[in-house]
């Protein structure tokens, strides 16, 4: 037999023959303000004769659930961290925190390549007058352009 749910079903739930109904709200509707809001969300639906309620078995879920979860660490690495990260002899790059919104930033490593071949692979040789290379070395760069 299927369960009750709804305001007007029956409960069903361990032989149950109560009839769902809903407990009044408190409050009004805010959906015009910012959909859905809580007075819409919040689950008032309830068993008068075995006691279920839409709401504890919500929580009990949620409760449950939380249990499962596992907790993710996030940990900090600096720009120097994660340039050592990178692969020697092959292409890759960090973005270094610049100072500035409109200026990327980027130190890398390469198999040695020339500055021309490296704008080539970043997209930038279209404007070889944006990228301004600070130091270059045969396996590490460090550049900077304009984003804006």
């Amino acid at each position: 037999m299927k369960v009750g749910v709804y305001k007007g079903e029956q409960c069903n739930r361990n032989g149950c023959k109560g009839v769902i109904e809903e407990y009044e709200k408190k409050g009004s509707c805010s959906c015009h303000i910012n959909p859905p809001c809580s007075y819409c969300t919040t689950l008032s639906e309830y068993c008068p004769e075995c006691g279920w309620s839409a709401e504890d078995e919500q929580n009990e879920y949620l409760r449950e659930h939380s249990k499962k979860q596992t907790a993710t660490i996030y940990q900090y690495k600096s720009d120097e961290q994660r340039f050592n990260e990178l692969k020697d002899g092959e292409f890759g790059y960090i973005h270094v925190v610049s100072g500035a919104h409109t200026i990327v930033r980027l130190k890398g490593k390469h198999p040695n390549m020339s500055i021309s071949e490296i704008y080539i692979k970043l997209g930038l040789s279209e404007n070889p007058n944006m990228p301004r290379m600070k130091r270059f070395t045969e396996t590490e760069f460090e550049l900077t352009y304009f984003c804006d």
